[in-house]
This record gives C-alpha cells, sequence and structure tokens, in this order.
C-alpha cells in the first residue's frame, strides 16, 4: 500500500510476524497506542464495532488515516484540578495512585508506580497538576527498530 508511512507499517510489522497482513484485536490496539494515540477502551470498542477478527492491514490505514485528538494538556490539568480540594496546585501521590486506579479506565497498581516513578514530586510526596498534566502529554521519544536483527533475535530464542 502506497503513501503509508513507514512508521505504521513497521510498526504492524512487529506483531504481524507470519507477514499475513492481519492481527489479532488485541495486537491492533498495541500497535495503534503504541503510535502514540491514546483511545481508551471505550473509543476502541465504538471504532472497532465494524472491524473483523483478524483485523487486516488495510483497516489499520483507514483507521490511522482517520483525525485524532486526544486529551490535551488543558483537559488533563482540569480534570486533576477538580481532585484539589486546596486549589494548591498540587495531588499526592498516594492520591493519584488512587485515582488512576479505580477511576475510569482503570489501571493495575504497578503500572501506575511505573509512570509515578518518572514524575518530580516535592519534599511532602506531592506532585505538580500542571507538571503532570505536561508529562502525560510529552510523546514518548521513539525509535525505528531494525526489523530483520529483532526477527534474529527472537529466531535464536
Amino acid at each position: 500500500m502506497s503513501g503509508v508511512p513507514k512508521e505504521w507499517t513497521d510498526t504492524w510489522n512487529l506483531f504481524d510476524e507470519k507477514k499475513s497482513g492481519a492481527v489479532s484485536r488485541v495486537d491492533f490496539k498495541h500497535i495503534v497506542r503504541s503510535l502514540g494515540r491514546k483511545y481508551t477502551e471505550a473509543e476502541f470498542a465504538d471504532h472497532m464495532k465494524d472491524m473483523g477478527e483478524p483485523v487486516r492491514f488495510e483497516s489499520f490505514v483507514e483507521f490511522m488515516k482517520k483525525p485524532y485528538s486526544g486529551p490535551t494538556e488543558e483537559d488533563l490539568r482540569t480534570a486533576l484540578q477538580a481532585f484539589d480540594g486546596t486549589d494548591s496546585g498540587m495531588l499526592r501521590v498516594s492520591e493519584l495512585v488512587t485515582l488512576l486506579t479505580t477511576l475510569g479506565e482503570k489501571m493495575p497498581e504497578a503500572e501506575v508506580k511505573q509512570l509515578l516513578a518518572e514524575v518530580r514530586t516535592d519534599a511532602d510526596g506531592r506532585v505538580s497538576i500542571e507538571d503532570f498534566a505536561k508529562f502525560l502529554c510529552t510523546p514518548v521519544p521513539s525509535m525505528t527498530p531494525n526489523i530483520a536483527e529483532l526477527q534474529k533475535q527472537l529466531a535464536g530464542t
């Protein structure tokens, strides 16, 4: 398929090891999220309701061509400020763990702790709402993997 960004095909190929042109719905979500799209499970369910199992590469490309506007820094800041009862602009790490593991799309506690380990805290164990919102919206640096090298490594295991 011409005109498809190399990053899309490279990421797809990591999951489509047999080069069948199709991946499971679970792998499809991993591919999309690894390309920086932060859809919720509910959004995926809505977008994927007409996709078959397995998901074909052509369906993936059509999906990725659709406009995407994930949560903005302002959206996150506003949501987090709703839990700042003292209007200090700060939340305790323990509050964030509770929020992220119990509300909305619940994250496993281990993932939350790993995420929060990368965030700067003050001496009282609090996180700046402003800094946390920026952190969550900062793209993860990506490095396009050498597909041939990865396949060799996988074949050797």
